[in-house]
């Protein structure tokens, strides 16, 4: 079969119109057509049907574009190898990035894996649930991401790189900012919440803050949104202290004191899988790792 035909599938259920995947494949209606009538004659079945909010595949249409997509992305990635290669680099790395890390670090981060001129870095940077799947599924090299993940552990290996414990930050408008007090949970209780790191390893139970109070907004992902608010209102977010100082986007004053133990450990680790370790530039990445959280 004609990979061609597959990935001309892909890109016309991606899209839903066969308008719009002509646009994206710079080929005319006809020809697209004439590609989808070539699969169909090779299936004995159709492979899209047509609907009033466009075309959609059929059983087997949906099975042969996600063959398609692997595909396309495949193609892609060979495409990518090829111009590494006339470019002088050996290999590429995939190093997925905990949010509030790749804000905080990016300018030291990305200006020594600048100077490297063997290798090709691509950061992703995402929450740590979906990126430890990706690791574990091979599809990451590296990790960096909080150090005690809820995740089977049991095909991975995690090096601890940077110690660091969560505190209360107070938005700049609220009356408790540079308080030198130790704030009782009933103060606690009647503030604005947010939580941020939902279901990346940076989420602390409730009842470990403020009771039974519930945070109003909770933030996957992305750290931007968490910082604004934090210069713009009133809020109380818990976030790991140190990193979070290390934006420059916060302040001590805006750290509270609170009745009861230190804040939970939030450090950070550069994850991998066991049997990743055996590549021979894999000491390269962890050294560089090292040495970027040396200079913190």
């Amino acid at each position: 079969m004609n990979p061609n035909l597959l990935k001309q599938l892909a890109i016309v259920v991606k899209q839903g119109s066969l308008s719009r995947a002509c646009e994206q494949l710079y080929i005319t209606q006809p020809t697209l057509t004439r590609s989808i009538q070539q699969l169909e004659i090779k299936v004995g079945a159709p492979v899209l049907v047509r609907t009033r909010y466009g075309v959609q595949p059929t059983e087997i249409g949906a099975r042969l574009a996600q063959i398609g997509e692997r595909i396309l992305v495949e193609t892609e990635q060979g495409e990518e190898a090829i111009r590494q290669f006339h470019s002088g680099y050996c290999n590429e790395f995939v190093i997925g990035i905990d949010p509030l890390w790749e804000f905080a670090t990016v300018e030291q981060t990305t200006s020594y894996f600048m100077q490297e001129k063997h290798y090709v870095f691509h950061f992703r940077t995402a929450s740590a649930a979906p990126q430890i799947e990706l690791l574990q599924k091979g599809e990451l090299d590296f990790l960096l991401a909080p150090a005690h993940l809820s995740v089977k552990q049991g095909s991975l290996d995690r090096q601890l790189l940077f110690r660091d414990r969560s505190a209360i930050f107070v938005g700049k408008k609220s009356a408790l900012i540079g308080s030198n007090n130790v704030i009782s949970q009933d103060i606690l209780e009647k503030q604005r919440w947010i939580a941020a790191g939902a279901n990346a390893g940076f989420l602390d139970r409730p009842s470990e803050i403020i009771g039974l109070k519930a945070a109003s907004m909770a933030f996957t992902g992305s750290i931007r949104s968490v910082l604004h608010l934090l210069n713009t209102s009133d809020v109380l977010v818990r976030l790991p202290a140190r990193l979070a100082l290390m934006t420059g986007e916060v302040s001590v004053d805006q750290i509270i004191q609170v009745a009861g133990p230190q804040g939970p450990r939030r450090d950070i680790a550069l994850w991998t899988r066991l049997d990743n370790l055996e590549r021979p530039e894999s000491p390269l990445c962890q050294d560089s790792c090292r040495l970027i959280c040396y200079y913190k």
